[in-house]
């Protein structure tokens, strides 16, 4: 029996290439560097920067798995997974007994690698200082990030799946029209298309002052005159008045992200979120901004998985998946939409020595996820495809099996078709 027979046979109403994309966001894979075609991220681990460390663990992007699914792919050098270059694309294999012997599991596609990702404005200034490729989506989704400090990091509460604002004396920087309108130029130019852009950072005790931070770099995105996609802002929650401000700044969504839903995990995962503000009135900044920015376009992520690595906060992997679903649902009662990332171990954040989620677990989240497809019907936010939901699920089960999981408003979203392929425009003509 094949791998992808063996998880088929574990969960038969999941199709194959979902768990298999489920597993290795759990497990990440061994990579070899030239063959992923991956893209090397801004690594924002501080002590993943030090020298004589294997360059792989800088490593991260997509690939496409059979049947269209897109998958966010990380080094990992103890992962049975194993991904290196074959005849005319690249091939996964796993190791499935620990003893080094290979099992084939499939044929995969590399996911885009980006120029511009090594390239320079006129004045010198790295473009990916500037933009990052968000995700990995083949789309060729952008980032944009701000605030490259986090007090929360600074007064050690820091979110404890998070690595990337552990950055040392990194602080703020301030935009620069005239280098944002040329490195956006440039990425436009050879990607010929940008999913979405994401506004996100480090976070601040003072929430007006980090709301201050995305109004400045929207404004500065505004006077490059480039034509804008869709924007999201991914912030803090803030009170109504400055929901406010970002609406009329231009942002088309927020995202105030709860990360965990349970009362006790906040305290545990979100330390400096829950000095802030707290989980109440995180709650109430989300049904504020409802009234703001109307139903859907308020969005709510949950780390999902992360929650299990609290101490005996749940008894089950069942039970914890139950309560991430519970916090979904009261965002769909609330007009606002719950998206989800399977929770990736990183190295360099506090939760970087603790057990990833279970296949069993993803598989409750996800299911449960689509089923409040059926149920509410909250609109997908115009960010969302199936290539640019590269750590969750609700695209490729509504994509590859619809029958079963394409329902409500999951039924009605174009998953294929809102976003260009990046890769597909660039080879017209």
């Amino acid at each position: 029996m094949s791998h992808l027979d063996r998880l088929a046979d574990r969960f038969p109403d999941i199709p194959p290439g979902v768990l298999l994309k489920a597993d290795l966001l759990r497990r990440g894979a061994r990579l070899d560097t030239e063959a992923t075609g991956s893209r090397h991220y801004h690594h924002h681990d501080a002590g993943g920067q030090k020298a004589g460390l294997d360059p792989r663990a800088h490593v991260q992007g997509s690939v496409e798995l059979p049947g269209g699914v897109h998958v966010f792919i990380t080094h990992n050098a103890n992962s049975p997974y194993v991904l290196r270059p074959a005849a005319q694309s690249l091939e996964l294999s796993i190791d499935t007994g620990g003893d080094g012997r290979e099992e084939i599991v499939c044929a995969v596609s590399a996911g885009p690698r980006f120029a511009w990702t090594s390239a320079r404005t006129s004045r010198g200034t790295p473009l990916a200082t500037l933009f990052t490729p968000s995700l990995g989506g083949a789309c060729g989704p952008l980032a944009v990030f701000l605030l490259r400090h986090c007090e929360f990091a600074v007064a050690g509460e820091e979110c404890r799946f998070c690595s990337w604002v552990r950055m040392g004396k990194s602080v703020e920087m301030r935009p620069d029209v005239d280098e944002m309108r040329e490195a956006f130029a440039a990425i436009t130019a050879e990607q010929r298309s940008v999913g979405y852009l994401a506004f996100s950072g480090g976070s601040l005790f003072n929430r007006t002052k980090e709301a201050d931070a995305f109004l400045d770099y929207m404004r500065a995105m505004r006077e490059t005159g480039a034509r804008l996609p869709t924007t999201v802002a991914a912030i803090q929650a803030l009170d109504r008045s400055d929901s406010v401000r970002l609406r009329d700044a231009g942002f088309d969504y927020v995202c105030y992200s709860m990360e965990v839903w349970h009362e006790r995990a906040w305290d545990e995962v979100l330390p400096g979120k829950s000095r802030s503000l707290g989980r109440a009135r995180w709650m109430e900044c989300l049904q504020e901004a409802v009234d703001v920015f109307g139903p859907g376009r308020v969005l709510c992520n949950f780390v999902a998985g992360v929650e299990t690595a609290v101490p005996d906060l749940y008894r089950s992997d069942e039970e914890a998946a139950d309560s991430t679903l519970e916090g979904m649902r009261w965002c769909c009662e609330h007009g606002i939409y719950p998206k989800y990332a399977a929770w990736i171990v990183s190295g360099g954040a506090r939760y970087g020595d603790r057990q990833a989620p279970s296949l069993d677990y993803l598989v409750r989240v996800m299911k449960g996820r689509q089923a409040l497809y059926a149920e509410y019907a909250v609109p997908v936010p115009e960010t969302d495809c199936q290539r640019c939901l590269t750590q969750s699920f609700e695209a490729d089960l509504a994509v590859v099996d619809p029958a079963r999981y394409a329902h409500g408003a999951a039924a009605a979203r174009a998953w294929r078709a809102c976003h260009p392929r990046a890769a597909e425009l660039r080879t017209e003509n």
